[in-house]
């Protein structure tokens, strides 16, 4: 499909905005950023990925790149989305080729790159670094906060970091078009890394003490669907809530949420970071154990919930149902009313049978 450049009311040109990634986050970000940019008059949003297949068809508002180097020649603003700092740094490689020869073809506008994926401060740093030294190149590193059903609604909170008049130019494209507001942290895009990290480090001591206070209720008899109406009373925030009732339900899809691979990732980098400044965050030491015996039993594809396979399977469940299939267990690894002759015996529902030793 041949670009065009779409215009103002007033005639002048609107910018072509790229979209590199299309995963589980940059699929419903493209797709919502693509119906913003049409039905504001802006070129097609051009897209690649590194998975063909996953590329939409070409429309009034999709169009494809047949390159990285390619898309980076043809747009003023490139929104990326990616999976780890490998593939960032190969992807901007190839990008920042692209800005060069488009250079060295005559182009005199600026090139504005916003990377929305969770980087470890250094990486940023030297993206930025390389981006500085292309003329009228900036890289704003740029990560977000929601997974992809909030994604899909485009209520993402966007990290904001670089040059202050490169941010003044992008913010535009960015709320309301995929998110719902913008924090900006300065002109330090290791600062912007570094804050995504502590967020996340936040989500997944949540996510850890949930899997463990919810084995213990489903152990001692409570059961996790009441320990989830407490919740609900007393700590209704939208985490707790959503990756409670994801441990409860056994609904560990990763399609919706966040992967075990993901998690591993920001986890390491966590603790990295946390060893560079001789912080201690044991919480998150064992929530990365916890991530690892998931991946050990099949997780890795599934939502980083899945870490309450650790807590389950020392507690004698299973990793990922947490009911035992089995005549002489009640389902939370307990003793049937035959074998016991004392003590707490539980019920599959939360009640109590008998109340002692308390």
């Amino acid at each position: 499909m041949p670009h065009h450049a779409g215009k103002h009311a007033g005639g002048q040109a609107h910018e072509q905005v790229g979209f590199i990634g299309l995963g589980n986050m940059g699929s419903k970000m493209s797709s919502n950023l693509s119906t913003w940019l049409h039905e504001n008059s802006y070129p097609p949003l051009l897209l690649w990925n590194r998975t063909a297949s996953k590329l939409p068809a070409e429309s009034d508002s999709i169009a494809h790149a047949a390159s990285i180097k390619e898309l980076a020649e043809k747009c003023d603003v490139v929104i990326t989305s990616l999976s780890n700092d490998e593939v960032a740094q190969e992807v901007y490689g190839q990008l920042f080729e692209g800005v060069k020869s488009k250079q060295e073809k005559g182009a005199k506008g600026n090139t504005y790159f916003v990377e929305s994926s969770t980087l470890y401060p250094l990486t940023a740093g030297e993206l930025e670094r390389q981006a500085s030294h292309i003329p009228r190149t900036f890289y704003l590193q740029s990560p977000v906060f929601g997974p992809p059903p909030v994604a899909a609604d485009a209520k993402l909170v966007w990290v904001l970091s670089g040059d202050h008049n490169a941010k003044k130019a992008v913010t535009k494209l960015l709320v309301p078009s995929m998110g719902r507001k913008v924090i900006d942290v300065g002109s330090n895009v290791e600062r912007a890394s570094a804050f995504k990290l502590n967020g996340n480090m936040l989500i997944l001591g949540i996510i850890e003490i949930l899997a463990e206070s919810m084995t213990l209720a489903d152990k001692s008899g409570v059961g996790s669907n009441l320990l989830m109406e407490f919740i609900k009373e007393f700590l209704p925030a939208s985490s707790f809530i959503g990756y409670g009732s994801k441990i409860t339900s056994n609904n560990f899809a990763g399609e919706t949420g966040f992967t075990v691979e993901g998690g591993l990732k920001d986890a390491n980098h966590i603790r990295h970071l946390a060893a560079s400044v001789d912080a201690t965050i044991p919480t998150i030491d064992v929530a990365h154990r916890h991530l690892i015996t998931s991946r050990a039993n099949g997780g890795n594809d599934l939502d980083w919930s899945s870490l309450v396979a650790g807590p389950r399977l020392a507690a004698g469940l299973l990793p990922f149902k947490g009911v035992k299939d089995s005549p002489r267990d009640t389902g939370f690894g307990s003793r049937t009313d035959e074998e016991a002759d004392e003590g707490t015996v539980p019920v599959p529902d939360g009640g109590i049978k008998h109340v002692q030793n308390f």
